[in-house]
């Protein structure tokens, strides 16, 4: 029997029990919890109590953000990180951050001096890990104003400059689907460095990437839910448990609220459900 389970990904801001008691009733899971480069002035007991009280596991809570130039996202992985005990034992995430306007190689140094200091927090504390979201946000290898962690030639030198059992990726097919690249074929390199997978996919309409390329006002990918994009998500789960993983994947609603359209995520809980059974 897998231990893959499956939830939602939610701001937390929707982390309410009423919107907990409606995702347990709908057979979600878990549940992921993130902030945008700010924790704000969110209570995080209160938060927390709330998680217990509807008997939704947590498995990570993220802030993403610069955490490398914005001191307010370094300060909420910092509190996150020691805060995590209330919510049982999830992973923190964040983006690796960047020297604004630098390569990925400018950046290591600081990158290195920055989460040297939160890993070993990490190992201080009741967390399971630190975890580098991969989203691009348009980054370039050359330049960029977020996020170093943004392909396999960057994770070997993320990982190169920083070796820890307890830094990890935390992954999602759509990021690589948006780079013409193949999720399935990077999962089987970097399975024993992924460590929590959101639920998102998406889908290459390749007679108009043909026609206008990447760079038009219009998009030839568009982000999916699980189910309706270009990947198998029961060979992904396979791979997973294969490579032992013992994770959640949350369903990930994009920029917008997660019960916006809340049927169509049921729908997609549903399509990993029957994915999840056919596992072997």
């Amino acid at each position: 029997m897998t231990n893959i389970q499956l939830g939602a990904l939610l701001f937390a801001n929707e982390v309410t029990c009423d919107n907990l008691v409606k995702l347990k009733n709908a057979g979600f899971e878990t549940l992921s919890i993130c902030f945008w480069e700010t924790l704000g002035e969110t209570d995080l007991t209160s938060l927390a109590r709330v998680t217990r009280e509807a008997g939704l596991p947590v498995n990570a809570i993220s802030v993403w953000g610069n955490p490398l130039a914005n001191e307010e996202t370094l300060r909420g992985v910092q509190t996150l990180i020691d805060e995590a005990y209330r919510f049982g034992k999830p992973f923190i995430s964040t983006f690796a951050g960047r020297v604004p306007s630098k390569s990925v190689e400018a950046s290591l140094p600081l990158f290195k001096e920055v989460f040297s200091e939160l890993i070993d927090q990490v190992h201080r504390h009741d967390c399971r890990g630190l975890l580098l979201e991969n989203c691009r946000m348009g980054d370039l290898w050359k330049r960029g104003a977020w996020n170093i962690a943004i392909n396999d030639a960057a994770w070997s030198l993320i990982f190169s400059t920083l070796d820890d059992p307890l830094l990890g990726l935390e992954w999602e097919p759509c990021h690589q689907v948006e780079a013409l690249l193949e999720p399935l074929a990077q999962l089987r390199r970097w399975k024993g460095r992924i460590f929590h997978v959101h639920g998102k996919d998406a889908h290459v309409d390749h007679a108009l990437l043909s026609e206008i390329g990447l760079y038009a006002p219009d998009k030839a990918i568009k982000a999916t839910l699980p189910g309706c994009g270009d990947t198998d998500w029961q060979v992904l789960m396979q791979i997973l448990l294969d490579g032992g993983y013992q994770g959640s994947i949350d369903i990930e609603a994009g920029g917008t609220s997660f019960f916006s359209d809340f049927e169509e995520k049921v729908a997609s809980l549903d399509y990993l459900k029957k994915c999840r059974l056919s596992l072997r």
